[in-house]
């Protein structure tokens, strides 16, 4: 899909207001030093620039020199104010201005500086020029002052330093949330299930939430009894449509993949080998990551740096030391750890040593499932795809873009390898999951009691 079909179903779309907050939320931060630096900055060179201002006005009455009915007539005095507003306004020089008093035919005409002395002689001055002024206005018609000018009514006005940089603050916030409010409009990023299903080019088979680890949880894994139970439920969800996808086909290996760093597929990639394991399918765990490898810190698991992939791939070490077996909750599982980060790994991946091992243990095992780098930014995954049969692409709520995974997606099937679908991960706002506790609460406990009564 182009880039221009992503706009024009965003815009079909409904606005997602969750989608809106978590973005607001998440770059909170960044508006308000905006909007601080602003107020700051601004402040300073307001109160430079800005100067208190000192205003004096008087009086001006336009009034016919003789009292004939035709220079009385209103209309005519109407525009005699108006030439003569016109005239002072473009005749007299400085910070002077002339304006006609609604329903009179007095002209205010004021002047102002920057103190108060500089106002008074700049009006004084005009006003000495009146008569040869008048003159020139219209001869039936002169200016006569109604009252005289002191320094006792020069006005200050402050200068308004704190207001005019509240103001742009405003401007400023208002811009801020304005572009975020625009962009979470226009964008093509995943923040839904729903939006998923309709820009992707692969079906999502699930998402799973944003769970906090409690105190003293290395990983989020299925096998940890402090993991969150509806976590644990949506994985199994996953495995089952994974499973249903893969036995249709006839599929044994799996990569697990992911456009860009951080987006969890580490984590996921193991639970999916753990709840594998755990209904007694045998299972190998291979990390192919080697440029960030993750799994050995996921299971804290020791590794000895002569038995980890690298060295196989190598040939400095055979697959039975490479090849540790785990219990998953009295299930085996093996792993293939790699525990330092290797250079250009490409060269290993690629190699017929990795092939002829791959092949070797769809062989031995039921699934072998293979944790790889993300897409976007190396050649490895597509390396590593060339040996899987299947893919399953995780994505992180609100970080990837649509295009870049349709884009990863049609890569991957030209090298032959199928993506069974997507999940989405981390996600916030999806569901009500506090029901969801509250039924696997009681189930559990429901079970708890059974097995204590069968005691």
């Amino acid at each position: 899909m182009s880039q221009e079909g992503y706009k024009s179903q965003s815009l079909d779309s409904q606005i997602d207001l969750r989608y809106i907050f978590r973005t607001l939320k998440k770059n909170a931060v960044f508006i308000l030093m905006c909007v601080c630096l602003t107020g700051m900055f601004s402040y300073v060179i307001l109160d430079h620039s800005l100067k208190d201002t000192y205003t004096v006005s008087v009086n001006l009455c336009v009034i016919p020199r003789d009292n004939t009915s035709e220079k009385l007539a209103e209309t005519n005095i109407e525009n005699a104010l108006e030439r003569s507003v016109n005239v002072l306004n473009s005749r007299v020089k400085g910070n002077l201005s002339a304006s006609v008093v609604a329903d009179t035919n007095i002209i205010r005409m004021s002047a102002s500086g920057t103190n108060a002395e500089s106002a008074y002689k700049l009006l004084k001055g005009a006003l000495q020029q009146y008569p040869e002024l008048s003159d020139y206005f219209e001869s039936g018609y002169v200016l006569q002052s109604l009252s005289s000018i002191s320094a006792n009514n020069v006005q200050k006005t402050e200068k308004a330093t704190l207001r005019y940089s509240l103001l742009l603050i405003l401007l400023v916030l208002a811009g801020g949330i304005g572009a975020t409010v625009c962009l979470c409009i226009f964008t093509d990023k995943i923040h839904s299930m729903e939006q998923a299903k309709r820009l992707l080019d692969i079906p999502m088979i699930g998402s799973l939430d944003y769970v906090k680890k409690k105190s003293g949880q290395k990983a989020l894994l299925i096998s940890d009894q402090d993991t969150d139970h509806v976590y644990e439920e949506a994985v199994d969800r996953i495995v089952t449509s994974i499973r249903s996808e893969m036995s249709a086909e006839g599929y044994k290996t799996l990569m697990v993949g992911s456009i860009k760093e951080n987006d969890g597929k580490s984590t996921v990639t193991a639970n999916i080998a753990l709840n594998l394991a755990r209904r007694g399918k045998k299972v190998v765990l291979v990390d192919c990551d080697m440029r960030h490898p993750s799994l050995a810190k996921i299971f804290d698991a020791t590794v000895d740096p002569k038995e980890q992939f690298s060295e196989y791939l190598l040939g400095k070490c055979e697959l039975d030391q490479v090849l540790k077996q785990m219990e998953v909750q009295a299930h085996p599982m093996d792993c293939i750890w790699q525990k330092k980060a290797v250079a250009k790994p490409y060269r290993l991946l690629g190699s017929e040593r990795f092939i002829s091992l791959i092949d070797q243990l769809k062989e031995q095992f039921d699934y072998v499932v293979m944790d790889t780098p993300p897409l976007e930014l190396i050649r490895d995954a597509e390396i590593i795809s060339e040996t899987a049969d299947a893919m399953l692409m995780v994505m992180r709520q609100d970080e990837v873009h649509a295009v870049a995974v349709n884009d990863a997606v049609d890569l991957l099937e030209e090298n032959g390898v199928t993506v069974i679908g997507g999940v989405l991960n981390m996600t916030k706002g999806e569901r009500d999951t506090s029901k969801d506790r509250d039924g696997y609460r009681k189930y559990y406990n429901e079970n708890a009691k059974i097995e204590n009564a069968g005691e």
